[in-house]
């Protein structure tokens, strides 16, 4: 027979994790990693693996909290809080650094018998791999940082159930990297229709992206010295 208490728990532990990878900063972050290499799959990736490390984190701090008994002290939450909004700053001065080079670029090219399609390329060596490791560190910050410990290790604290507890936070990261790789494939399917109908479009929202991860950081550093 079903315990319906279980379900109605970990169903909540997997819409809890939609709505946490939406957060602003987790959002500025991805798209400010994925906004300087085109192309569905990479922006599926770079999504992909900054969720995975969001995941691995939460699901050792489970193991850590609810099977040894180990006790996460506050101030290594606040100290990931500080790193993230650095790097976001960091992450959105490159981006204006980046564009300013003038370094990406969209050729739009006709074969015959195939409609346009747009071809990307940079003058810079490719550091996507890079990116990639990237990703997955910042999301493994991510995944210290914030209430997301604390959102996902409380509701199952009370009944003292290690297992039920690793169960919430699978289902808790399972939301989060559903909800990544829709919002990944999203910000793909915008970012190739604005290069298709105007290249100063997709420029000035890669200004805005950038000023966004800045402002964003900024406020997150903020928070955190108050």
């Amino acid at each position: 027979m079903f315990d319906l208490d279980l379900i109605m728990l970990l169903s909540l532990a997997f819409s809890l994790g939609l709505l946490h990878a939406l957060d602003a900063d987790h959002i500025a972050m991805v798209t400010s990693l994925s906004s300087t290499h085109a192309g569905f799959k990479k922006s599926l990736l770079y999504s992909s693996r900054w969720a995975i490390g969001h995941a691995l984190t939460l699901m050792v701090l489970g193991l850590l909290v609810l099977v040894i008994g180990i006790q996460i002290p506050p101030q290594y939450s606040e100290a990931a809080e500080l790193i993230i909004g650095v790097m976001l700053i960091l992450l959105g001065f490159w981006l204006l650094r980046d564009l300013r080079k003038q370094q990406l670029h969209i050729h739009f090219h006709t074969h015959d018998g195939l409609p346009d399609h747009a071809h990307w390329h940079s003058h810079h060596k490719d550091k996507s791999h890079r990116h990639q490791h990237r990703a997955l560190f910042i999301g493994s910050l991510h995944g210290l940082a914030g209430s997301a410990p604390l959102l996902a290790l409380i509701p199952v604290a009370v009944n003292q159930q290690p297992l039920t507890g690793m169960l919430y936070l699978l289902l808790f990261s399972l939301g989060v990297i559903v909800a990544m790789l829709l919002f990944g494939g999203l910000l793909s399917v915008v970012t190739r229709y604005l290069a298709r109908f105007s290249q100063r479009l997709l420029v000035g929202l890669r200004y805005l992206v950038s000023l966004s991860t800045i402002a964003i950081g900024g406020l997150l550093i903020t928070q955190v010295m108050q």
